[in-house]
């Protein structure tokens, strides 16, 4: 972290509602990160977003637009309060980069139909403070860059 500025977090909801409140309270407060970051919202952040999707609202499963969003959200029978919630967890998708498949235990979801596996590999958020290039990590001894190197 001194020299990149990369801040990791363990993909946890405990985890990353604590970095949000201390990184950027101002957008995602306790309040907030309280009632989102619980299995049970994150399932309702699915659903919606696979709706809004399927609706065509969002071009594909990849994306994190929340214009967009909004709109499909303004669609929907949820109240305003819901709809804010909602249209902040996106604002949080695009920020922090938890989206609809996040589950919130440190893991990743499986997205293989043909695997039996409900999760894949550890997963961490890495939020990057300042643009570091790799020769600056060289030059700093926190890497070494190996030159010449050709595919076998």
């Amino acid at each position: 972290m001194p020299l990149t500025g990369v801040k990791s977090v363990p993909a946890t909801f405990e985890k990353v509602s604590e970095f949000a409140n201390t990184e950027l309270p101002k957008k995602f407060p306790k309040a907030f990160t309280d009632t989102a970051m619980t299995p049970e919202f994150q399932a309702k952040y699915a659903e919606h977003h696979a709706a809004a999707v399927e609706s065509k609202y969002l071009p594909d499963q990849w994306s994190k637009d929340t214009k967009s969003f909004r709109k499909y959200l303004i669609t929907t029978d949820l109240n305003k309060t819901e709809q804010k919630l909602l249209a902040t967890r996106m604002e949080m998708h695009d920020t922090i980069g938890n989206n609809q498949d996040y589950l919130g235990n440190g893991l990743t979801k499986d997205l293989n139909r043909n695997s039996p596996n409900k999760h894949g590999a550890v997963e961490t958020l890495n939020f990057e403070r300042k643009e570091t290039n790799l020769k600056s990590l060289n030059d700093n001894g926190a890497i070494l860059i190996i030159e010449g190197l050709k595919p076998i």
